[in-house]
């Protein structure tokens, strides 16, 4: 089970890092759990997609699978300056991404991507 979460969370990361949002909805599940610390009621994958877009580099910095469970930190590049993003995901039976918690630097897009804040936030 673990080789296989490990190959959806691989493949999950190269398609929001490079926008591929048709690879990203194939590999969601129907109604995934979704919670993020940056603007939790808009769209996810356009918030992934356009937060992928504004950075110079994204790279795994660290993963660890157990079970059905992959726990990624990014290490985020933008302007010279490199800050961290850490996402959970939970993976089916079938590979489909279930659960997805992400934790982003807020001050690091606040003070690099004001863009991706919610206005009143």
């Amino acid at each position: 089970m673990e080789n296989a979460v490990e190959d959806v969370a691989g493949r999950w990361v190269a398609a929001w890092t490079t926008g591929r949002t048709a690879e990203l909805f194939r590999l969601l599940a129907a109604a995934p759990a979704i919670e993020s610390n940056l603007d939790p009621d808009g769209d996810f994958i356009e918030l992934l997609t356009a937060y992928a877009a504004a950075l110079d580099s994204i790279s795994v910095f660290s993963q660890t699978v157990l079970d059905r469970r992959a726990a990624l930190v990014y290490d985020c590049a933008l302007g010279g300056e490199t800050f961290r993003l850490a996402e959970f995901l939970t993976v089916s039976d079938a590979g489909l991404v279930t659960e997805i918690r992400r934790v982003y630097d807020l001050d690091a897009v606040e003070r690099l991507m004001p863009h991706l804040l919610l206005t009143g936030q």
